[in-house]
């Protein structure tokens, strides 16, 4: 028997099952790259195939801490500071009521829009002697369910979008701001070390894939934004969260992404509610 000749088939069998195996993990990682990326890149055009009008989105890799804030009576503590205006505060200290004794006149509309001159009157009456801590504050939305202006606090240039830190503006039917409102968490402090977040766009993806975003609908920019987490008694923790202002059929609304965990979450638990026009005649009037 020819054992030479035998060893010499059994190499070149060797040989070329080991090619096939080479070439059949090749393919196999051929196939699985050009399933998964390119369903990635799919999604956004997913989404405009089905009439969804998208943002500029930035798609930046940032990295955000989380906030403390510590319960504080510093609304209450300097409310006697305000001029020109009827106001009540809450029992607990957190709410301030306002009525304005020389309304804010306002040149545009909601369906026209607000003009440039519109909003260096809001900033100025903001950064005025009338509002307790106004310049912490920066512009987020104009609210169309309930007619205002919204701003809230700014915390390492990041706003305070729950509602537990915000100034809203009240547009009345004359088309001047006749009454404010506002919530103050307080100073906040950084708390651990910085984690990596989600893009805007991974937020609207993530919305998307959970039928958050129906056909049609326009989508607004997405701001990142701090979200209370954490509610004690003495204390208060916020996160990071991607608020999306997305508009249908059913009108304006805002869905929220966990910017750590890619889950969507629910509205604030404690929204803040609409001001009573209707202030108590034994009200002061500082």
């Amino acid at each position: 028997m020819d054992f030479k000749k035998i060893e010499n088939i059994f190499l070149i069998t060797f040989l070329l099952l080991n090619i096939y195996l080479l070439i059949s993990y090749l393919n196999r990682s051929d196939l699985q790259y050009a399933s998964t990326a390119p369903d990635q890149v799919n999604l956004l055009r997913e989404m405009e195939q089905i009439g969804i009008e998208l943002p500029n989105l930035t798609e930046e890799d940032k990295q955000v801490y989380y906030v403390q804030a510590d319960r504080n009576n510093l609304l209450e503590d300097n409310v006697d500071q305000l001029e020109n205006q009827a106001g009540s505060i809450a029992q607990d200290g957190s709410l301030y009521n306002s009525i304005l004794s020389d309304p804010i006149e306002i040149e545009g509309t909601p369906e026209e829009g607000f003009t440039d001159g519109d909003f260096e009157r809001l900033d100025a009456f903001m950064n005025s002697s009338a509002v307790l801590f106004g310049e912490e504050y920066t512009f987020l939305r104009y609210d169309e369910a309930e007619n205002r202006f919204v701003y809230a606090q700014e915390v390492d240039g990041i706003p305070v979008a729950d509602g537990t830190s915000e100034i809203s503006l009240f547009y009345g039917s004359d088309g001047n701001i006749i009454s404010y409102q506002q919530s103050y968490a307080g100073p906040m402090t950084i708390q651990g070390s910085a984690l990596d977040i989600i893009t805007d766009r991974q937020a609207i993806e993530t919305l998307f894939q959970n039928n958050e975003i129906s056909s049609n609908s326009v989508v607004g920019q997405p701001i990142l934004s701090y979200q209370r987490t954490l509610f004690l008694e003495d204390l208060s923790m916020y996160g990071p969260i991607w608020y999306v202002p997305v508009t249908d059929s059913s009108g304006e609304r805002v869905l929220r992404v966990d910017a750590f965990e890619r889950s969507i979450i629910q509205e604030p638990t404690e929204p803040v509610m609409p001001v009573d026009p209707d202030l108590d005649e034994d009200d002061d009037e500082e």
